[in-house]
């Protein structure tokens, strides 16, 4: 059967570093939705990020669902409304910023103001930078819980993540999963959230099966949809975690057109599966 659904990450898969679609990955994005295919974003990001990408690749007023917070959220991308969400309670948050302070590392929170965070630090500063979010800084721990969240996100170097990761999926099983995105930043999501797991959803309700589903993705939030979707694929210059994930991996990198590659070979034309 041919590709029905295609799930598509956004950092370091869709965009290039200066955060823009190159052409030819645009064309081909436009090219499978113009041949009936469902294509969707698949990200970590907040819908309000994510929505101007969705809007240049021309997927508004098509009834298609976008995947944000890394699982967490299944919106629609016509209205932005929220289809499905699962949520950090109130005592999960509050053991978040009380765990990554033990680190001396921040924690984050999202609303529709922006990013809340504890403590001013770099990453959030590039944070900002990738997503163009407005930041404010917590009025203590009670901010981040003030309401359930959909994710919350902490960081610092590569060397400090890798050193407590473990340890944290160790503290928080059962409450919630522990996924690195980037090598600076750890996301603190709702058990059960996932991006496979959403993806998985999605295909539930719009009937496609499992075999025509293809998801592209570059990173340890990307593994789950990956290791799900028939039809896994991964930019030549993907974390290792993501290329062992993928069935499929582009000769590309992901700033020289991985992404129009894997369409056009695995969704576009037939018989190249």
């Amino acid at each position: 059967m041919p590709v029905q659904l295609i799930a598509i990450d956004l950092d370091d898969t869709l965009l290039t570093p200066e955060l823009t679609i190159l052409p030819a990955n645009l064309d081909a994005v436009r090219r499978a939705l113009d041949a009936g295919i469902a294509v969707m974003l698949a990200s970590g990001r907040t819908v309000e990020s994510m929505m101007p990408y969705a809007v240049e690749l021309g997927m508004k007023g098509r009834g298609l669902p976008m995947i944000c917070a890394n699982g967490s959220e299944v919106r629609d991308v016509d209205s932005g409304r929220l289809v499905r969400r699962l949520t950090l309670p109130r005592e999960v948050c509050l053991l978040a910023v009380e765990t990554m302070a033990g680190y001396g590392l921040p924690v984050q929170a999202y609303d529709e103001q922006g990013i809340i965070v504890t403590i001013h630090n770099r990453w959030t500063d590039r944070d900002r930078q990738l997503t163009g979010l407005p930041i404010r800084l917590a009025q203590g721990p009670g901010d981040i819980a003030r309401e359930p969240r959909s994710k919350l996100l902490s960081a610092g170097t590569p060397e400090q993540v890798a050193g407590i990761v473990q340890a944290l999926r160790e503290r928080f099983a059962g409450l919630a999963e522990i996924v690195v995105s980037k090598p600076y930043f750890i996301e603190i999501l709702p058990a059960g959230a996932d991006k496979g797991e959403a993806l998985s959803w999605v295909a539930d309700i719009r009937g496609v099966p499992r075999s025509d589903v293809m998801a592209i993705g570059d990173a340890g939030n990307d593994v789950g949809m990956l290791r799900w979707a028939g039809v896994g694929c991964a930019p030549a210059d993907a974390r290792p975690e993501a290329i062992a994930a993928a069935r499929h991996v582009s000769p590309l990198p992901h700033d020289a057109e991985a992404v129009a590659d894997l369409i056009d070979r695995l969704a576009l034309l037939p018989g190249k599966r």
